[in-house]
């Protein structure tokens, strides 16, 4: 089975129109929509998404990263059956170099870095992999 649609961030083509794709890249375009939308967010489908806003002010310690790893993967098994995923790493921890270079870094202990390892049910002799760097607040109350 082939799956077509949009990229994320949404694209256009040159002529206009609006840039379809398919492939693992349709399907890593879908997960950082799982990933990025918000339960409630979605008018005709409530459930959908990840809750990960919900951490935007809590210690972005062992048990913040334990917190986010179980809705990632909660939210994979209920909305993406396309893929397996065989690993998902949570970490306080960034590695400067996956930052923007224009990035001044001073706010760098304040992101949680996301790693998942996954599967395409149509090539299952490579893993694929979707990083994502999610902001925090830094303690202060501001994001």
């Amino acid at each position: 089975m082939i799956f077509m649609g949009a990229p994320y961030p949404i694209a256009t083509h040159p002529r206009g129109l609006l840039h379809i794709q398919s492939g693992i890249n349709q399907v890593k375009s879908d997960l950082l929509i799982l990933l990025l939308t918000n339960p409630g967010e979605r008018v005709f489908l409530p459930d959908f998404g990840t809750p990960l806003r919900q951490l935007i002010f809590e210690q972005n310690d062992a048990s913040l990263e334990f917190q986010a790893r179980n809705m990632i993967i909660n939210s994979i098994q209920q909305w993406e059956p396309r893929i397996t995923v065989t690993q998902v790493d949570v970490s306080s921890q960034v590695d400067g170099n996956d930052l923007n270079p224009n990035d001044d870094r001073t706010e760098q202990e304040h992101i949680l870095s996301v790693k998942i390892l996954f599967f395409d049910p149509e090539d299952m002799k490579e893993v694929q992999e979707l990083r994502l760097q999610v902001p925090l607040a830094d303690g202060t109350g501001v994001p």
